[in-house]
Order: structure tokens, then C-alpha cells, then sequence
């Protein structure tokens, strides 16, 4: 893809982030000042959707992006844009506020974690274990026989006591251990699901999923990396 084809990819899916409607050859000329001629801009679309990276909902509309051309801007284009200072402005901000709320940052990640996964979450921060959605599991059939609730239970209870096997365990960003796989004494018929996270001051943190060996991997471990990296 060359120079001219990557701007007009990029402002496809800027203009179609914000409108929600499929952009036209026109509406880039007009609106972001190309150079080139609308017919040219054109020539250049059809390119891009035979690539695939666009394509036209229907015959009479623009064009909006693919998952590869979301792909492509993600990987490839996103850093050539700078933020603006109103944006830098918020993130300095939205940091310092938790910063100062650092103390419950771990907790407040386990319960949102729990609530989306519909499973068992819980981080282990420097200085901070909280966990969250334990009555999420505790009625699947998994756990049917008493001691596995209890065996569980513990296991929550002493989360800090398995902190070091998971960092040294977790080596890539997200991670799942099936069953007996688990560095922790986790019941054979669950599952486990990390993410190593980077901290300030090059601490580390772990946020971690637990549930049936059924779980949604897919949707934990996408859960999971997008939260690391954020």
C-alpha cells in the first residue's frame, strides 16, 4: 500500500468512526483537502476494496473499512497520527486521578472483569489482592461437590500465597492453563486464564481469570490482552 492509498485509508476510518455512515470519494476531497481529484481518489478506493481492505455496503454508498483495514490502520498507521493536546491533556489527568486511587485500582479491575467474563476474577498488584465474582461459578456444575467450592474458596483466600508461580509461569502477556496445567492448585475440571501486566517503577502485576473448563477462551484471553495493554 502506498503513501496515498495509507492516507485515504486513514481518513476512511477516521470519518467513518465518527459518522458511522460510508464515506465517499467527494466527502474526502472536500472535507480533508486531497490534493488529488475525486476521480483519482476514487481509482484509489477501488484498489483498497479489491485488497480488501474496504468494501461498499451497497451500490450507491461509500465505502467503509474491513476488519483488515481496521487491522492495518491498528498496526500501521495509528502511530504517524499525534494526539492532540486536549487529548494529552485528559490522559495526563485520568492518570494522576488514579494515581492518587491507586489503592483501589486492583479491586476496581477485578470487579469489572468478573462482570464482563461472567467468571472468577482477581488481580495481585505489589501492594494489593482483591478478587471479585466468586458467587459467578460457585453454582455451575463444576462445582457440585463441596470440597471443590471449598478447595476454590481457598484458593481465593490465599491468592497472594501464589503470586511469584504466576509471574514466573505467565511468560507471555496472556496466557490459559487448562486444568491440571495451572501453576496454582487450581480443580482439575477449571481453568485458568493471566495476563501479566507492567506497573510504574517496573513492578509487575497480574490480573487473572478462573472458571469452568468450558469458558469462553477466546473472549477471556481477548479480555485479558486488551486490558494489559491498556
Amino acid at each position: 500500500m502506498d503513501i496515498r492509498q495509507q492516507k485515504i485509508l486513514a481518513t476512511i476510518v477516521k470519518e467513518f468512526s465518527e459518522s458511522a455512515n460510508p464515506v465517499g470519494s467527494q466527502e474526502l476531497v472536500k472535507k480533508y483537502h486531497f490534493e488529488e481529484s475525486s476521480a483519482t481518489i476514487r481509482n484509489e478506493m477501488a484498489i483498497l476494496e479489491k485488497d480488501g481492505f474496504i468494501f461498499q455496503p451497497h451500490k450507491s454508498a461509500g465505502r467503509v473499512p474491513t476488519d483488515k483495514g481496521y487491522r492495518f490502520f491498528v498496526n500501521e498507521l495509528m502511530h504517524r497520527f499525534e494526539l492532540s493536546e486536549k487529548e494529552r491533556r485528559m490522559l495526563r489527568d485520568e492518570l494522576h486521578r488514579l494515581k492518587i486511587q491507586h489503592e483501589q485500582l486492583g479491586k476496581s479491575i477485578s470487579q469489572l472483569v468478573a462482570k464482563i467474563s461472567g467468571q472468577a476474577a482477581f488481580t495481585l498488584m505489589p501492594h494489593e489482592t482483591s478478587s471479585s465474582g466468586l458467587s459467578h461459578i460457585v453454582g455451575e456444575p463444576e462445582l457440585s461437590d463441596p470440597k471443590i467450592t471449598k478447595a476454590v474458596a481457598e484458593l481465593f483466600d490465599h491468592l497472594e500465597m501464589h503470586a511469584n508461580k504466576l509471574f514466573k509461569t505467565a511468560n507471555q502477556s496472556t496466557e490459559a492453563f487448562i486444568g491440571g496445567e495451572s501453576p496454582m492448585p487450581v480443580p482439575k475440571n477449571m481453568s485458568l486464564v493471566v495476563a501479566n501486566i507492567k506497573l510504574p517503577g517496573n513492578k509487575k502485576g497480574v490480573i487473572g481469570i478462573l472458571g469452568p473448563k468450558r469458558m469462553a477462551y477466546a473472549k477471556n484471553l481477548s479480555l485479558l490482552e486488551y486490558l494489559s495493554k491498556l
